[in-house]
């Protein structure tokens, strides 16, 4: 999404990423040459080649109601994906939120609780009176969280699979390398069994190259999308089933909810009585997730668009059996083709607006919400004085290619720290396009931040 100020006006006039001018200007600039070369033709000829009659009028205004109709239709829709999916993180949010809040833990969260800033009670004072239920208390918190998280990147990776590969049945190079990307970052927070058990409901086309780069040493290899670029497939784009399956999103939040069950009544955990709660908010986050899905593969309904678009071009084609040549260039080419430039405008926004997930200027930051939500997770784990499951998850630097996909600084994303032990994990956070790497692999010159 682009931001920008609405009281400037050099700032949106100046502007050309993103905007309809930048998607339509091959239009115009055809349709301008051809109002030119027929202008120049009856100029030659000395004569018209139609006359504009009183009733031609309806035609311009029933299509230009068509086409606010279908961008005002296509604006309700973007609104709608903004809403749900705001909801989707918002519903996963509250979740974890609650869990945290709920379990009691053992000696060391009773007097946090109770506590936490007076007398100068801090976090290692806390720490010298966890206990054994602190202790079984924190392992859920890390199951929780982690599992949230997992939850947030599989929305990112479901859009990413539907926009085109489960109604195109395909995906190219890069697509597909963006697609193992979300899917590495999922396995970071994943044991290799959970991970298995995930991954079965994505079913897309992998070449030997990414099995041997990505999945055979059954360790997390994110540094690989530091150091190349997109695997190539030999036979062009990479297949996706198109065959209705469960998502993968399912089996997320279900280990998620799985995970808060299993703790009701026990002495670290939460009173049974609560456990309606967390089943009314997974139900929430798959109803906001499902909207999502609708607002992303419900298009407009084909005739509608098919004869917006067959009217407008019809309409500009017409244009020529209006041209007066005795009105000059100015009526005659100037005009027609700033309406036309308008009509086209329309339309783009349109299109624009209809889907408001994927990877366009104007499309919603998903990478965004999912790197604030990364943030509030570790907060949620500091708040509720639980430094030893937040010591269990580590910042780690995102790729180059994938730091483009948000407008905001998107430079480190959350892994569990069992699953990244292997490698030189970063200190702290910093810059990004820090190069990991193995730790027997001494090669390789690490980037200090």
């Amino acid at each position: 999404m682009i931001w920008y100020s609405a009281d400037s006006w050099t700032d949106m006039l100046l502007r050309w990423e993103g905007t309809t001018i930048q998607a339509v200007w091959s239009k115009v600039l055809v349709f301008c040459i051809y109002l030119i070369s027929s202008y120049c033709l009856e100029e030659w000829l000395d004569t018209n080649f139609g006359n504009a009659f009183k009733h031609s009028a309806i035609f311009g205004k029933c299509l230009c109601f068509l086409l606010v109709f279908r961008a005002n239709s296509s604006y309700k829709r973007y609104w709608e994906g903004r809403l749900r999916a705001a909801e989707f993180y918002s519903n996963l949010r509250s979740l974890v939120m609650l869990a945290c809040g709920l379990f009691r833990g053992g000696t060391g969260q009773y007097l946090w609780n109770r506590r936490c800033g007076e007398d100068g009670f801090n976090l290692p004072w806390k720490q010298s009176f966890d206990d054994d239920d602190d202790r079984r208390a924190s392992k859920a918190r890390i199951d929780i969280v982690r599992f949230a998280i997992a939850a947030a990147v599989g929305l990112k990776l479901h859009l990413r699979l539907s926009g085109t590969g489960y109604y195109d049945g395909e995906l190219d190079e890069e697509d597909k390398w963006r697609l193992n990307w979300d899917r590495m970052r999922i396995r970071t927070l994943m044991n290799q069994s959970e991970f298995t058990e995930v991954d079965k409901a994505i079913h897309v086309e992998e070449t030997t190259e990414e099995s041997q780069l990505l999945w055979t040493t059954g360790k997390t290899e994110p540094q690989i999308f530091h150091e190349r670029g997109a695997a190539r497939n030999p036979t062009g784009n990479f297949l996706v089933s198109m065959e209705p399956c469960y998502r993968q999103l399912l089996v997320i939040i279900n280990f998620l909810l799985m995970t808060i069950k299993l703790h009701a009544n026990e002495p670290y955990g939460y009173k049974e009585r609560f456990l309606p709660e967390f089943i009314k908010m997974s139900t929430n986050l798959m109803r906001a997730q499902d909207r999502v899905n609708t607002a992303l593969c419900t298009p407009l309904p084909l005739p509608y668009v098919n004869l917006v678009r067959t009217l407008l071009i019809l309409y500009l084609l017409s244009n020529i059996f209006y041209i007066q040549h005795e009105e000059g260039a100015w009526a005659n080419i100037v005009m027609p083709t700033m309406a036309a430039m308008a009509l086209l405008g329309i339309d783009q926004i349109g299109t624009e607006l209809e889907n408001p997930f994927g990877n366009d200027a104007n499309d919603l930051d998903v990478q965004e919400m999912i790197c604030t939500f990364e943030k509030e997770m570790m907060r949620l784990l500091e708040l509720s004085g639980d430094m030893h499951a937040r010591s269990c998850f580590v910042w780690m630097p995102v790729p180059k290619m994938m730091q483009i996909e948000s407008k905001e600084p998107f430079q480190w994303y959350v892994a569990l720290k069992s699953e990244v032990a292997h490698m030189n994990v970063p200190r702290s956070r910093g810059t990004g396009g820090v190069r990991m790497q193995h730790v027997d692999a001494a090669s390789i010159p690490r980037k200090n931040t």
